[in-house]
């Protein structure tokens, strides 16, 4: 194979991009490596799509420039790796080891039927058998990447989703294409009938039951209690160093789990379709213990004047109120006395931890939910403990 190799090298906001053409190889990574010393950046975004062929050797330079740059808290995207390349990548097992993003297939939305909106995306309808969940601006590749993963291995577990296929982009935006279920939000079921919140909320309750019934592979699906543990330590935007450690305090307190819990599951999260339920946004699917889902479900509808109810699900707050108190009647109903007490206790701290999670994931909340966060929630915490 005949050897050579072009680089090209630009920064943009203090990223720098190298574009490679022709072989990464025994002849060439000497100059590669000279690159990259001289990047000016400890981020890079490496784009390989027009790199035909990479040797052992050129295996090796890449892995230690990746460990170099990783060293001193920076960062190598490999995008846009040819079909050559990634081949060699996978057999390998170089990309399990290397931050590597391909190409994700180019879609429009021209023509394509709005279906709904929420905090972190919109849904649309590409044809007959599909939509479209696609990330707001901004949002990593890498979340999509995890969405699809943790969706398809819960479908294999049981859990009643949607089936996802590939993910997308759309003018620099990441999305998934499901599935179109031919079925009805939970929350417009609920809005058309408020008289019947009551059995509503049993339906509810039954659905988280099913979830927290099924034991979840630590090896698939992560540990939220240590996601947690993350998110709380970025609360230094809005909260201070004490503060930090009583909410990590707090979460110690919460027992250890392996069951299968949503981490989002509100009624506009749930499809009813003959009277089944689909649940949809998959994400956050992790393992943990059940409080997790009962405290998000008290942060949209037991918290009635924050009115999140009518922001997620568009129920009134009051009608949220009423669905939660006949919710966790019947969650709590075949549980001890102990555990329904201990999850009065710990309520406030369990409802805030949707808002600890998206002050993290969306910025341009941050300063609204960190005052809810500090204000509001954390005084409810000190004074029950």
């Amino acid at each position: 194979m005949q050897s050579g190799l072009d680089i090209n090298q630009y920064l943009i906001d203090g990223v720098c991009h190298i574009k490679l053409t022709g072989s990464l190889d025994f002849d060439t990574t000497r100059k590669f490596d000279k690159e990259i010393e001289v990047a000016g950046s400890k981020y890079i975004i490496l784009d390989m799509k027009q790199c035909r062929y990479i040797s052992s050797i050129g295996l090796r330079s890449l892995l230690m420039a990746y460990k170099n740059i990783t060293r001193i808290g920076g960062s190598m995207i490999i995008s846009d790796v040819s079909q050559s390349v990634k081949e060699i990548l996978e057999i390998t097992g170089f990309s399990k080891i290397l931050d590597i993003r391909t190409p994700y297939r180019e879609i429009s939305l021209e023509g394509c039927e709005f279906i709904s909106a929420g905090v972190c995306g919109e849904c649309y309808r590409l044809d007959n058998e599909t939509i479209v969940k696609l990330y707001g601006e901004g949002i990593d590749s890498k979340i999509a990447e995890q969405e699809k993963k943790i969706a398809k291995e819960a479908f294999i577990l049981g859990v009643p989703t949607a089936i996802s296929y590939d993910i997308i982009s759309c003018n620099k935006r990441f999305g998934i294409i499901y599935e179109m279920i031919d079925a009805k939000l939970f929350s417009s079921i609920i809005i058309e009938d408020l008289e019947s919140i009551p059995r509503y909320a049993v339906t509810l309750s039954k659905i988280n039951k099913s979830i927290h019934a099924i034991k979840g592979d630590p090896q698939v699906f992560p540990d939220l209690k240590e996601r947690f543990r993350g998110y709380i330590n970025q609360m230094n935007v809005c909260l201070n160093p004490s503060e930090i450690s009583f909410l990590q305090n707090q979460l110690e307190k919460l027992p250890d789990s392996k069951q299968c819990v949503h981490s989002d599951l509100h009624t506009s999260n749930i499809m009813i379709r003959n009277n089944e339920p689909i649940i949809i946004d998959m994400g956050d699917f992790s393992t943990g213990t059940y409080l997790f889902d009962i405290g998000l479900a008290y942060t949209i509808y037991g918290l009635e004047e924050l009115k999140f109810s009518e922001l997620a699900t568009k129920i009134p707050a009051a009608k949220g109120g009423e669905l939660w108190k006949h919710f966790v009647k019947d969650y709590f109903s075949d549980k001890s006395e102990e555990e329904y007490v201990f999850f009065e206790q710990n309520k406030y701290f369990l409802g805030s931890l949707r808002l600890i999670y998206t002050i993290t994931f969306l910025p341009k909340l941050r300063e609204q939910l960190s005052y809810i966060l500090k204000d509001y929630l954390l005084p409810k915490m000190k004074g029950s403990v």
